[in-house]
């Protein structure tokens, strides 16, 4: 350490005034300091002793893993670390329908796989049981190796680590395989929520669009099952060739979120007649063309409730807000952003009427939850919404808005429509649950497995 500070103290002194170069070399005497102390505290025997204890224990959670009996399933639950959309909700509601089972072991990987300080929580709280293992790792502070470089080495290596545990079944709820899935050897069975994409390709960001036309073919190279929302769009993937009829199942699912919700207060500034639309203002949702048929209704002097819109504005909306504005700042309209389940769950118990005028979906939840709250609906006359509503609903061409402005005066005008709309909407809710979801998912992911183990090799 002197030999250092000479040698720091000839090579600055012409060079600064005598403060800095002291300054300078304290700061690296700290460091050779530091350096020494790191190495004695990595040194210490009883860190040595937790490290190898712990590296022992990772080495045996791994192999208690290889060697479960049940039928293993490594789930992506990523999409429960970000805002709950019906992708999250779907994921949320099968592992809770599957929490208690005893026939399958659900292992969950998420980003909190390697847990550190900078990893938030999950948005909402996973669900647990007997069926649900947490895959999750919390490096120890005393151990010999530096905290923070111990998880970032493990982050480096969790594709290897995850793979090792040798699930039978990689299940990616959205779509595509996860990239820390990427050198597992299970069955991947993949949901297909949509085909927006290659069917409204102009309703997609351009940067999107280009990204999910490549993974899916990444999914139809290693997917052993496909599961769809709806038999529509099962008949659209079939229809692009590059899927095995055999191996693409229809899963429909049970009803959102806000059906399972407790009623709450209403949010403020509520009309008390009104006409709604929930959902993300997007693209595929048509709002223009609801919102010409409004102005149609009010040039015939029809006077209809206000439109209250529900749901956060999306990709490709500036024209639509300058629009929404507009029609707020004329009383006719209502928006409301993100609202809670239970204010949601209140705006359908006591809508006049629930509209939904998408040119494109791939199951339609809002018409699952209208229905289930007995309020009439009037829909898009495109495939899967007559799929999931049958005959409860009223359908509408989704490019004119004059027969949309036809259709809702009449359906306003008429109780004795709205009532039996309502009770036929209630009695086809009963047709979506959960359980059955979760039944049909376990048979395709048994499928998989079994498929696979009667190839010859």
């Amino acid at each position: 350490m002197p030999s250092l500070y000479r040698r720091l103290r000839r090579l600055l002194s012409p060079l600064a005034p005598a403060r800095l170069r002291a300054a300078v070399m304290r700061v690296a005497v700290n460091l050779g300091y530091n350096y020494v102390r790191l190495w004695v505290i990595a040194l210490h025997p009883r860190r040595i002793v937790a490290t190898v204890r712990w590296l022992r224990w990772l080495r045996a959670d791994i192999r208690r893993r290889r060697e479960e009996k049940l039928l293993t399933v490594a789930v992506d639950v990523n999409a429960l670390w970000e805002p709950l959309t019906g992708i999250g909700w779907y994921l949320y509601r099968l592992l809770e329908e599957m929490a208690e089972r005893d026939d399958v072991r659900l292992r969950l990987y998420g980003p909190a796989y390697i847990d550190k300080q900078d990893v938030p929580p999950p948005v909402v709280e996973l669900p647990s049981g007997r069926a649900i293992e947490q895959v999750s790792y919390r490096v120890p502070e005393n151990l010999s190796l530096v905290h923070y470089y111990l998880a970032t080495k493990l982050r480096r290596v969790q594709e290897r680590m995850i793979a090792a545990d040798r699930n039978q079944v990689l299940f990616a709820p959205n779509y595509f395989l996860p990239p820390w899935f990427d050198r597992c050897d299970g069955e991947l069975v993949v949901t297909v929520h949509d085909l927006s994409f290659l069917k409204v390709p102009e309703t997609v960001r351009e940067s999107t669009r280009r990204d999910l036309e490549g993974k899916l073919r990444q999914t139809v190279e290693r997917a052993a099952r496909v599961l769809t929302d709806s038999e529509t769009v099962r008949s659209e993937l079939l229809e692009t060739g590059l899927f095995d009829p055999e191996r693409t199942h229809t899963v429909r699912l049970g009803p959102g979120s806000v059906a399972a919700s407790t009623v709450a207060e209403p949010p403020d500034g509520l009309p008390e007649r009104y006409v709604l639309h929930v959902g993300t203002l997007e693209p595929r949702k048509n709002l223009p063309t609801l919102l010409e048929a409004w102005r149609l209704l009010r040039a015939r002097g029809a006077e209809p409730p206000p439109l209250v819109l529900c749901g956060r504005l999306g990709w490709k909306s500036e024209e639509l807000q300058e629009e929404i504005e507009s029609a707020a700042a004329e009383g006719w309209v209502v928006h409301y952003g993100y609202l809670k389940d239970g204010q949601v769950a209140a705006l359908y118990r006591d809508a006049t009427l629930v509209t939904l005028p998408s040119i494109y979906e791939g199951f339609g939840l809002p018409a699952v939850e209208a229905m289930g709250a007995g309020a009439p609906l009037l829909c898009s006359d495109i495939p899967v919404l007559r799929e999931v509503a049958g005959e409860s609903a009223v359908y509408v061409a989704p490019d004119s808005a004059r027969d949309w402005a036809d259709r809702v005066g009449e359906v306003l005008g008429d109780d004795a429509q709205r009532r039996e709309l309502a009770g036929l909407g209630r009695a086809r809710a009963e047709r979506f649950d959960w359980r059955s979801t979760a039944e049909q998912t376990l048979e395709v992911w048994r499928a998989a497995v079994q498929e696979e183990a009667s190839e010859p090799s």
